[in-house]
């Protein structure tokens, strides 16, 4: 069955297309193909094949799990945010893990304890408290006066990452403790404790290392070895 409500208690059942306005709660045993969120929806737990944010707010006091979540607007669970693939605009917050199987980009702001995707790419502002494990990941910031304009001074400061284990980093205006890749490139003012890499690894002049650990290649060195620089 299908639902277009503006307002009010979702009753549980399995939706085909749900649409909600206004200001609506969503009880625990809804099930749905597509969820689109024009207004304010809270919900204990959301699960379901799409969900399509369209300018409203999301927020869950559980987990957020969808094949595919898209759209703009602003996305807050309790628990982790799972999906198949994210493509979003807005602000995203998890107090737990974002578990993407394939890629997520976003285009705002990401806020979480973990994010393991095959790519990650966030374009604005990220905080992710613990580990970042991708096959690709890149960070950059918006380039617009709009944010000091309007104050919106989040968005003005650098990305944090505590831990990144990935194949290829890109990394611009971020502060990161510890980055363990194959190919590294820093920029724009970023700041890493220690990186370890193998291929190779790229700085501009505005960013710095501070301990950089070159891995050998394990077939020419069975131990492991590392080659240290204090940068």
């Amino acid at each position: 069955m299908n639902l277009n409500t503006f307002g009010g208690n979702i009753k549980g059942g399995d939706y085909e297309v749900l649409i909600t306005h206004g200001n609506a709660v969503m009880q625990e045993d809804v099930t749905f193909d597509t969820l689109v969120v024009k207004g304010i929806l809270q919900t204990s737990v959301c699960r379901g094949r799409r969900i399509v944010m369209d300018g409203g707010i999301l927020n869950s006091s559980g987990e957020i799990a969808a094949d595919c979540l898209s759209g703009h607007g602003r996305i807050c669970a309790q628990e982790r945010i799972c999906s198949r693939r994210i493509a979003f605009i807005g602000d995203m917050e998890t107090a737990s893990q974002i578990t993407v199987e394939e890629a997520i980009h976003v285009k705002g702001s990401v806020d979480a304890e973990s994010v393991n995707a095959s790519t990650i790419r966030i374009t604005g502002h990220a905080n992710i408290k613990g580990s970042a494990e991708s096959n690709k990941l890149e960070i950059k910031p918006i380039r617009t006066a709009m944010f000091e304009r309007f104050g919106m001074n989040e968005y003005l400061e650098p990305s944090n990452i505590q831990r990144i284990n990935a194949t290829n980093v890109v990394l611009c205006n971020t502060n990161c403790q510890k980055i363990d890749a194959g190919y590294v490139a820093l920029s724009g003012h970023t700041r890493v404790e220690r990186v370890i890499y193998e291929g190779d690894l790229k700085l501009d002049r505005s960013s710095r290392v501070r301990l950089i650990e070159h891995r050998w290649d394990m077939d020419e060195d069975e131990d492991g070895e590392l080659q240290r620089k204090v940068a």
